[in-house]
């Protein structure tokens, strides 16, 4: 075969490839995204071409409200009180001694800021009559991971780290963060 003959033989492929995709269109074979549905136009029969201004106005409305209802809507964000990790002085910790052990707040208190770094309170008493069994690590809202951080460096109970009660074992939160309560599993009473 001559140069014409292939020139002709390779202009009628690019031919027949413009053909098939220009009948197949543009599709995005990939699947990663929606495709927008677009309402089909068909020619109106004659006896029609008739119609009035406004009910030409009311089929336009009604084809673009069918067309604004495929596409999807992004919602804007919810907010929500789900927590984060805070920057240990950022968090405020107040710890309460619930044991017969002098100083027992104080020990845990002074860890908590000297090695880890976090806006420790001044330590108070627990205002419960009766030393707790378990030590409890309570959070407010937002700060649950830094309790369950502060849990982790006292050694108290995961069981034990909860959203900080109605009924405060302490005549005052001081504006607390996280409130430990200490308990005699991590300071038993001494003999």
């Amino acid at each position: 075969m001559n140069i014409a003959g292939k020139g002709v033989l390779l202009l009628g492929v690019f031919v027949a490839i413009g053909i098939i995709v220009l009948s197949e269109g543009f599709n995005d074979t990939t699947g990663g995204s929606e495709s927008l549905s677009i309402p089909e136009v068909t020619e109106e029969p004659k006896e029609q071409a008739n119609t009035t201004e406004e009910e030409t106005v009311a089929e336009e409305e009604t084809a673009t409200e069918e067309t604004e209802s495929t596409v999807p809507v992004q919602e804007a964000p919810v907010s929500s009180s789900e927590s984060v990790l805070h920057p240990p002085a950022e968090v405020r910790v107040l710890v309460a001694n619930g044991t017969e052990v002098g100083g027992a707040a104080g020990a845990i208190r002074e860890v908590l800021i000297s090695d880890q770094g976090y806006n420790g309170l001044p330590p108070v008493n627990a205002a419960t009559e009766e030393v707790p069994e378990f030590s409890f690590v309570y959070y407010a809202n937002g700060y649950e991971l830094d309790a369950r951080n502060v849990g982790l460096i006292i050694g108290a109970d995961s069981a034990n780290i909860l959203p900080i009660p109605a009924a405060l074992p302490v005549t005052d939160l001081a504006e607390a963060n996280i409130l430990i309560l200490l308990g005699s599993d991590l300071y038993p009473p001494e003999e």
